[in-house]
C-alpha cells in the first residue's frame, strides 16, 4: 500500500464543510446527467479530499478496526489508480459512475477523520 507522510497533512485539517458539500453535489439526485465539465470539476475536489484524508495515520495497526481501515485505503488506492479512472473518450455515464464512487470513498473517509482526529480536537483538556 503506498502511505503518504502524515506529518504535514495533520498540519492543515481539512474543511468539513466543504468536503460535505462536494460530498453532497456529487450524490444528489438528478433528473439526468450533469455537463461532463461538472463531474469532472466535482471529481477533481473529491480525489484532492480523499488524498488528504488518505494522509492522515488511522491506527491500521490496531487489532480491532485495524483489517477494515486497510481494506478501505486498497480500495481508495485502486479507485485512484489512473486506468481505472474515465478517459475523456468514455462516455459521461462511465464519469459520473466514478464520481459517485470517489464521493462514497471520501465520506468513508470523512467519517473515520471525524471519528479519530476532529472528534480529539473537540475534546476540552
Amino acid at each position: 500500500m503506498n502511505r503518504r507522510p502524515t506529518a504535514p497533512a495533520e498540519a492543515r485539517p481539512p474543511d468539513l464543510d466543504t468536503v460535505q458539500r462536494e460530498i453532497d453535489h456529487a450524490l444528489s439526485r438528478r433528473a439526468g446527467l450533469p455537463p461532463r465539465s461538472v463531474i469532472d470539476a466535482g471529481t477533481h475536489a473529491l480525489v484532492h479530499h480523499l488524498r488528504q484524508f488518505m494522509d492522515f495515520d488511522f491506527g491500521e495497526d490496531d487489532e480491532e478496526c485495524g483489517a477494515a481501515v486497510r481494506a478501505l485505503y486498497r480500495v481508495a488506492d485502486r479507485n485512484l489508480d489512473v486506468p481505472v479512472r474515465p478517459v475523456a473518450a468514455k462516455g459521461d455515464s462511465d464519469a459520473y459512475t466514478y464520481w459517485h464512487t470517489i464521493a462514497n470513498l471520501t465520506a468513508a473517509f470523512r467519517d473515520l477523520y471525524t471519528t479519530c482526529y476532529h472528534a480529539e480536537q473537540e475534546t476540552p483538556t
